[in-house]
């Protein structure tokens, strides 16, 4: 099974990613980040995500987010994709942060897919 932590505001984001991925084959653990703490870290660092959902947002502490992430040796490595309502310049911000994609809201199940499929290992894609 996949391993998916989803950084979201509330649960529509992980159930988008249910949906669109469908059920069984992977894991969603959903965090809260609007504070960076040592048991988020610890959190993280105990799922040891395959890939990482990061949503833009008001409420959400993200570049110190996606920093936070990018510098501890557990999810260095891992995928992060950023997903956040369209008009906002979120290819540009994916760029900048050096993301490994995007995802616009509301999320299509297509969309989803390809962003999301090619960053999970390739023997639980096989299963899916």
């Amino acid at each position: 099974m996949a391993r998916i932590v989803c950084f979201a505001d509330n649960a529509a984001v992980v159930n988008a990613v249910q949906q669109g991925l469908g059920e069984g084959y992977h894991t969603i653990h959903l965090l809260s980040a609007s504070q960076l703490t040592s048991a988020l870290r610890q959190t993280v660092q105990r799922i040891a995500p395959d890939i990482i959902l990061l949503e833009l947002s008001h409420a959400t502490d993200n570049p110190h987010l996606y920093f936070f992430l990018r510098a501890d040796r557990i999810t260095r490595n891992t995928p992060i994709i950023l997903v956040s309502t369209s008009g906002k310049p979120l290819a540009q911000q994916a760029e900048i942060l050096g993301a490994d994609g995007y995802i616009e809201r509301p999320l299509a199940t297509e969309q989803l897919r390809r962003a999301v499929m090619p960053h999970l290992p390739r023997h639980r894609v096989a299963a899916a």
